[in-house]
């Protein structure tokens, strides 16, 4: 879109506090990883924010630090520029949490490693996928026990792309 989508506003309001205020009703915590925490602004100063330790790595990096940071054996890794969260579905995946190392969805045959929980086990395996030059986040997922909720139809997990689909945030 050329410009950072965790600054996304509508109305006057930032999507990414909307999100984190959507994940309240779920979760006691929500930390945001960034590559610049100071480019967030003072409304956001009642969240936790981190600085990537591997900015150049892409959404494994930002995975690998929230990992080496997080005080909980798991957790919920959400792409900043997922509009509008079901929490149902979030609260469904929690369930099957504790019988798998990775819980996350699918959609028209397509793995969404940036809507899923992640164990604190996953660590040093995805730490170790830094160190090539192959930084998707599903890579490694052979080593893990993975389980896939398929999304129905009915229900669209969309991120914005386009300034057209930015209009459809506000849905």
């Amino acid at each position: 879109m050329g410009f950072d989508k965790s600054l996304l506003q509508l109305d006057g309001e930032f999507m990414l506090l909307r999100t984190v205020k959507q994940l309240k009703k779920i979760f006691p915590e929500s930390l945001l990883v960034t590559n610049k925490r100071s480019k967030f602004p003072p409304a956001f100063s009642h969240v936790a924010i981190l600085e990537d330790h591997y900015p150049e790595k892409g959404p494994l990096g930002g995975l690998v630090t929230a990992l080496e940071n997080i005080k909980t054996n798991y957790l919920f890794l959400l792409a900043c520029d997922i509009p509008n969260l079901n929490v149902d579905l979030i609260r469904k995946m929690a369930k099957s949490m504790e019988s798998y190392d990775v819980v996350i969805c699918k959609q028209e045959n397509r793995l969404e490693p940036l809507f899923a929980f992640y164990h604190v086990t996953c660590l040093a395996i995805l730490k170790q996928q830094l160190q090539t030059n192959d930084w998707r986040i599903r890579k490694e997922f052979e080593h893990f026990l993975v389980k896939v909720v398929t999304l129905e139809s009915s229900f669209g997990l969309e991120n914005v792309n386009s300034p057209k689909e930015l209009m459809l945030w506000n849905q």
